[in-house]
């Protein structure tokens, strides 16, 4: 059996494929998009490897099983669709809206920022929705420049940095570890003025 090499060397004139072997400049928005979903990935597998809660585990798990299909349609052209013997559907976005619900229950949250950093696992879910919510902004943009006539995409990434946020904050309960907020000298009791959380 041939050893399989990830090195093609295809991508040193700076170009990199797609899924229709089409080839784009890697600075493209679609690259960008995408890589960006990837780079929050990846900050989710560091949460999940850093997490003591198997609930935890398993919820990022099945979310980074989510963001390969999403990968997959953002790496495929809109007319190249057809390929895909997998897509992100409804189910999955209300698979992700339950795991959010359930989390939120055992939450008492207020209606204040948190300061990041309480505990290591949380420190990394956060990152990981401040990265989710970059390939949100990249996503929108994409699609303004390209149609990609997939809403549950936009609807997925949304809803996703929201339970991000809800997993970060249940790291630290289940953990004892109490909210902090910003001092009261600062707006904190203003709620969520700049959209960080909800949207």
């Amino acid at each position: 059996m041939k050893n399989f090499s990830i090195t093609t060397k295809k991508g040193d004139d700076g170009t990199t494929g797609l899924l229709d072997n089409s080839r784009v400049q890697k600075y493209d928005l679609r690259p960008e998009t995408y890589g960006t979903l990837d780079e929050a990935a990846a900050f989710l597998g560091l949460a999940r490897a850093k997490s003591t809660l198997a609930r935890t585990k398993e919820i990022l798990l099945v979310i980074q099983n989510h963001l390969y299909l999403i990968n997959a349609e953002l790496a495929c052209p809109v007319d190249s669709l057809h390929v895909l013997k997998y897509k992100i559907s409804t189910a999955h976005l209300q698979q992700l809206e339950t795991f959010s619900a359930s989390t939120e229950k055992e939450l008492a949250l207020p209606r204040k920022f948190v300061l990041y950093g309480q505990s290591e696992s949380s420190a990394y879910l956060d990152i990981a929705r401040a990265v989710v919510r970059r390939a949100e902004r990249r996503f929108v943009e994409l699609n303004q420049i390209e149609k990609l006539d997939h809403a549950t995409i936009s609807a997925y990434l949304n809803r996703l940095s929201d339970t991000l946020f809800l997993l970060a904050r249940y790291e630290e309960y289940r953990n004892g570890i109490p909210f902090v907020h910003p001092d009261d000298s600062n707006p904190s009791d203003l709620g969520d003025p700049c959209g960080l959380i909800g949207d």
